[in-house]
């Protein structure tokens, strides 16, 4: 086998590589941006809320973000410097500290 055909068969596979492991990433629900574009400050109640997810910032987003998942199942990002949501966020973690 000639250098020629052993180079364009490597390129190959690592092209194939390289896009099984990027749509797996895809797959795994991980995303590599921020996910709110723009937070509510408004109020919601807490029972309408069925879960909220605290996603810290990091390479991904340079923002903290809250996403609170509605039972309506609309999900709603939330300013994390609301004073309502700070309350919120704090109660969960107490209640988590008194479970754990």
């Amino acid at each position: 086998m000639n250098s020629k055909v052993a180079l364009t068969i490597l390129t190959l596979f690592v092209l194939y590589v390289s896009s099984t492991q990027v749509a797996s990433i895809g797959r795994t629900g991980m995303n590599l941006r921020c996910q709110c574009i723009k937070t509510s400050s408004e109020f919601i109640h807490p029972k309408f809320m069925e879960n909220i997810e605290i996603i810290p910032s990091g390479p991904h987003c340079g923002n903290v973000e809250i996403i609170a998942t509605l039972k309506s199942t609309n999900r709603v990002c939330l300013d994390p410097e609301a004073h309502w949501v700070k309350i919120v966020i704090d109660r969960m973690i107490k209640g988590s500290e008194k479970t754990g």
